[in-house]
């Protein structure tokens, strides 16, 4: 056990860091980090702000980046099944999410922050473009022993690629997730249970059929990317310029709340 990293670094021959400290502390730890040359596996959310996130990013792209984003669900192979299936079922036109739980309530943060990055992520991944706008708006705040529960709603437009409608939050009744990607008649749908069990289901006609997927613990995979990345010496900016963009939109999220209007994006 080290006080800091840097006295691990110096002591020990450190192939890469897992980064496991709070969102607002993140950006501090992995800018010096990145900027040192090693690779890190970094959690989601990036930062709780634009201005780290793209300090993170403006990192990437000075020093290079390899490492993982952790958007955990990414990783999940009935998700990467889902996105492979969606060719052959047609154009996306709409995704709809739910997901989260009855807490955890953070002092520094909004519950958007904890669970809107996942869903975030996983439409820009289905979508493969950046939303021209946001709106949001809190739909479920509960009061309790002091601590205030929200759910909140947040409406992604991509412009001709479709929409998006995410609710999410830790103001629910118990554990949820799901995941429907509609094209046409066809609807695809990945869902963790309270168990953590992970499925994919494929619904037409009125009627839905199992996908069988060989599953295994998305956090394993990720783990895995993460080790043939360093081993390779390159990849994941791809995972930073996503993670920057993924706090871009809860950023503007946030900022729809309170202004009541949609948000314009611009490139990051």
């Amino acid at each position: 056990v080290f006080a800091t990293w840097q006295e691990a670094a110096e002591n020990l021959a450190i192939d890469g860091f897992v980064l496991a400290v709070p969102p607002d502390r993140q950006p501090a730890f992995a800018e010096r980090i990145i900027a040192q040359g090693y690779p890190v596996f970094l959690e989601k959310p990036l930062a709780l702000s634009r201005d780290g996130a793209m300090r993170l990013l403006a990192a990437g792209r000075q020093f290079g980046f390899t490492g993982v984003v952790d958007h955990i669900h990414l990783y999940a192979a009935e998700f990467a099944e889902l996105c492979r299936r969606l060719p052959m079922d047609g154009t996306v036109r709409a995704i709809e999410t739910v997901s989260g739980n009855k807490g955890p309530f953070r002092d520094g943060w909004s519950s958007c922050w904890d669970w809107a990055p996942h869903d975030i992520a996983m439409c820009l991944a289905v979508m493969g473009a950046a939303p021209v706008s946001v709106a949001a708006k809190v739909v479920r705040s509960m009061a309790e022993n002091g601590s205030v529960f929200e759910n909140y709603r947040i409406d992604l437009d991509f412009g001709k690629c479709g929409q998006a409608r995410i609710t999410t939050g830790n103001a629910f009744d118990a554990p949820c997730r799901e995941f429907r990607v509609r094209t046409g008649d066809v609807s695809l749908i990945y869902a963790e249970s309270a168990d953590r069990t992970r499925s994919l289901a494929r619904e037409s006609g009125g009627r839905v059929e199992t996908v069988a997927v060989e599953s295994i613990s998305p956090l394993d995979a990720a783990l895995d990317v993460f080790a043939e990345r360093i081993r390779r010496k390159a990849g994941g900016m791809g995972d930073l310029e996503l993670g920057a963009r993924v706090v871009d939109i809860c950023a503007a999220a946030h900022e729809s709340v309170r202004s009541g209007r949609s948000e314009p994006m611009s490139g990051l």
